[in-house]
């Protein structure tokens, strides 16, 4: 084992099987926890392109359109930019001044007051950027409804004789749970979790070719088992300490440590095991299950929202489990964090990394 370490120490990748899972955690967390998206922000820069040709009515004495559009804009946190025509409207959509258009016809206002099915436009493009789409894509739906409940309300009260009201009928009380100390921490599950897997992935490939060469045995089995424990040690602590810094947070610290260094080196030693045993083929399972993790990591979005033949993938192999254990770790929650799997995951790969360093022969031609 001693002789092992020695040679292995001027070997040129010992050093970067040490070393670079640390660097992976380090600058991957820094870019992503230092400058976190921020979804207010996000919404208000949607800019809703309004042309509103609604000729309004003498009696009572209502324009239908500006009504609903206050209503609707005081419960949206979208700025709004009045447009003269379809034509501008169309070049502002097309130059990404606005993110959207509304469009109000001339009978709105006649067809809301009176029993007629009440009709709009809205556009919007799928060449801006991704929140701008996202949003413009659920804007008919959220645009419809709040019309909707409006003109009913509005209908209702002018049936009995009264001028609609101003403010909306319902009120929502709203409690948040679990709130989140600051962006970065809605970020830093999303964060963990990527880089656990991109570290786990390049350390035990580095952690492979710097031991390719040496003799099968128990002392190979013992490097490759040791050195992740260390070389992801390291790395889950300098997270850690990202992490606590940009929530301010100190006190996740150990928590965020001890976590991340124990999820990391289970699926390390699966990862080394499947190399040890695999060779290099194994990057046609690796790479998929590490890159794929925005999708079926479990924090960005329920598996469910996983496309079809991935989320029968994540179903039998439930990969949102790392996610939603860091979520309880740095958002809180209910959920209990579950050991037995990642003791599993972790025992499986101690299981192929000997299996694979002791008793597999010639199954590859990259290794000895």
């Amino acid at each position: 084992m001693a002789d092992i370490l020695r040679n292995l120490r001027a070997h040129p990748m010992f050093r970067a099987a040490l070393i670079v899972p640390t660097s992976i955690m380090l600058i991957f967390s820094v870019f992503n926890l230092t400058a976190p998206p921020d979804p207010a922000k996000q919404a208000a820069s949607f800019r809703l392109g309004v042309v509103n040709f609604d000729k309004g009515s003498i009696f009572p004495p209502i324009k239908v359109s500006d009504k609903v559009l206050d209503g609707l804009l005081g419960n949206l946190p979208f700025a709004v930019s009045k447009l003269d025509t379809r034509e501008v409207a169309r070049d502002a959509l097309e130059m990404g001044d606005v993110s959207a258009v509304l469009i109000f016809p001339e009978n709105f206002t006649k067809a809301a007051l009176s029993s007629e099915q009440v009709e709009f436009e809205i556009w919007n493009s799928q060449h801006l950027t991704i929140s701008e789409t996202a949003v413009g894509a659920q804007l008919p739906n959220m645009v419809q409804l709040g019309m909707s409940a409006a003109i009913a309300s509005m209908r209702e009260a002018l049936a009995a004789g009264r001028l609609p009201a101003a403010e909306m009928p319902v009120t929502a009380t709203i409690e948040t749970f679990n709130r989140a100390q600051s962006q970065a921490s809605l970020v830093a599950p999303f964060v963990m979790t990527s880089a656990t897997w991109l570290a786990a992935m390049v350390g035990a490939i580095m952690l492979f070719l710097a031991t390719k060469e040496v003799p099968r045995g128990p002392a190979k089995a013992l490097v490759r088992t040791i050195l992740p424990v260390i070389s992801l040690g390291l790395a889950s602590l300098a997270l850690a300490g990202v992490v606590a810094l940009t929530i301010g947070d100190g006190t996740l610290f150990l928590a965020v440590w001890l976590t991340v260094w124990g999820v990391a080196v289970a699926i390390g030693w699966l990862i080394n095991g499947l190399f040890s045993v695999l060779g290099m083929w194994s990057l046609v399972v690796v790479l998929p299950a590490a890159f794929y993790q925005p999708a079926i990591g479990g924090v960005q979005a329920p598996i469910t929202a996983a496309p079809d033949w991935l989320r029968s993938i994540a179903e039998i192999l439930p990969f949102d489990q790392l996610g939603a254990t860091y979520r309880s770790v740095i958002l809180g929650g209910g959920y209990d964090i579950p050991v037995t799997q990642f003791v599993w995951v972790g025992l499986n790969g101690l299981v192929l990394i000997w299996l694979g360093s002791i008793f597999v022969k010639k199954m590859r031609a990259t290794e000895t």
